[in-house]
């Protein structure tokens, strides 16, 4: 019964010229944010791969330098964009995909592809994750809106009910014939992004395979909350019309505003401080203290210099067979790693707050809640940016002390005067990134899986609840 119940509805939806439209508007949507999303990651990653290339090739013929001034040059770690991003660039765009890897100093990622965007692009990104979350439910709404209502005004209700149809089966009936439609749209959207992404030159996240699974999963969930509040606001009124507006108010709050919202509101209850602020901060206490005038930061090289002396048995800085200033520079590295790693700690933990202030949103807002799985999956969130910025920061205190060590190891009493050349340089290090697996990546998002599934508990029971009122009021009647 279900499966001719289902059969019927997505006849008359290929009859209905209007459902007909609707659908192959969002499924070109779709087919163009696919196609947009692979043009732009694969671009960015053209371009990265130049970048990478060109600062080895700058770095490598520097000619003779001081290993430290060398460092203050320095290079720059380039994060990849991978291929799932051609699905939803989450945060892709707004977090930088470089990071300098100067002497005494953490940068920020730099080199944010917004700040290049024409202001419509700031507004709405085209993607083909968007797309899903926003018009997915539209469509479902369209599908829907008279599943049951239409049927009531018409009094085919009272007729199948009279001739033994179950109300479940009924309910259950449209739901699949709508979840068929959005979910061919789930999977050709995907398989679309899994194609093109691909494609040569883009880099590939671990367990790809997995993630895409996964992907299909949580949008067949996301999407089946919709169908099924679809069909219990359609029970429960008296009125398609009616029933339309309902869902079109639910459409706007869950997709439009909720979205949007719970931003700005966790940026005001949690301020973060600006770029500025934060690396004049990272300047004067990273420096500062170890470097100034002041009594504290001359003890501070003082207790340095004595352990330089009773660590190598002498008693003046002339008898270290040493060089003394590359020694002090790397003691000064140190002290700053210690600052860095206290600030930063209390800037991703700003971030933090503010993420789950803005997940408490998703409780009127189930969009929100997916978009947050999405970007772990697809490795474009905050998670995923935090952590190419502590491995090339890893990365970045591994080099400085690579070029320290070389003006301590063979400066002697050079100082600053003593150089390197090319032969040296062309030994160092490049930057490799390895992104984490999936059981990383889904580490902090366990809430929104399960605020989702809350959702899809409160969907079914919506809809159980107009089958309870709506279908036996009109046996009743």
């Amino acid at each position: 019964m279900i499966r001719a119940i289902a059969r019927k509805e997505l006849v008359q939806y290929w009859r209905d010229g209007r459902v007909v439209t609707v659908f192959g508007i969002v499924a070109l949507l779709g087919l163009a944010a696919t196609v947009t999303g692979w043009s732009a990651v694969s671009a960015m990653e053209r371009e990265r791969a130049s970048a990478v290339a060109m600062d080895r090739e700058i770095w490598d013929t520097q000619g003779l330098k001081n290993p430290h001034t060398a460092a203050h040059f320095s290079r720059y770690a380039f994060q990849p964009t991978f291929n799932l991003a051609v699905f939803d660039p989450g945060l892709t765009d707004y977090v930088g995909n470089a990071i300098w890897l100067e002497a005494h100093y953490r940068d920020p990622a730099a080199l944010r592809p917004v700040e290049d965007a024409v202001e419509i692009q700031r507004i709405a990104q085209l993607n083909p994750a968007w797309v899903i979350q926003v018009f997915g439910p539209l469509l479902i709404f369209i599908l829907l809106y008279g599943a049951v209502a239409a049927e009531r005004e018409s009094g085919t209700l009272r007729q199948l009910l009279a001739a033994g149809m179950r109300p479940v089966s009924l309910l259950l009936g449209k739901a699949v014939s709508a979840f068929s439609l959005t979910g061919l749209l789930v999977f050709g959207v995907l398989l679309g992004s899994a194609f093109l992404m691909s494609a040569e030159g883009i880099e590939r996240l671990p367990d790809t395979g997995l993630r895409t699974a996964a992907l299909a999963a949580l949008y067949l969930v996301y999407l089946a909350i919709f169908v099924f509040l679809a069909l219990g606001v359609s029970a429960l009124s008296s009125r398609s019309r009616t029933a339309l507006a309902g869902l079109m108010g639910i459409w706007i709050v869950a997709t439009i505003l909720g979205p949007r919202i719970g931003p700005d509101v966790a940026g005001a209850l949690a301020p973060a401080p600006s770029a500025p602020e934060f690396a004049a901060r990272l300047d004067q206490e990273g420096a500062d203290p170890f470097w100034g005038a002041g009594e504290e930061a001359v003890q501070r090289r003082q207790r340095v210099m004595d352990a330089a002396l009773a660590e190598y048995g002498v008693e003046t800085v002339e008898e270290l067979p040493i060089n003394y200033d590359g020694y002090l520079l790397q003691a000064s590295e140190e002290f700053a790693n210690g600052v860095f790693d206290t600030m930063y700690a209390e800037l991703w933990g700003g971030y933090e707050r503010q993420h789950a202030i803005a997940r408490g949103f998703a409780l009127v807002s189930p969009t929100i809640a997916a978009q947050n799985v999405s970007m772990a999956l697809a490795g474009t969130g905050l998670h995923a940016y935090r952590h190419f910025a502590d491995e090339a920061e890893e990365f970045r205190r591994e080099f400085v002390l690579l070029l320290n060590q070389e003006m301590i190891d063979h400066g002697g009493a050079d100082g600053y005067a003593y150089v390197s050349g090319n032969g040296f340089w062309r030994q160092n290090p490049d930057f490799e990134y390895a992104a984490p697996g999936i059981g990383e990546a889904v580490r902090g998002v366990w809430a929104d899986v399960i605020i989702l599934l809350l959702w899809l508990a409160i969907a079914i029971a919506v809809a159980a609840l107009g089958v309870r009122r709506g279908f036996l009021g009109e046996m009743a009647a």
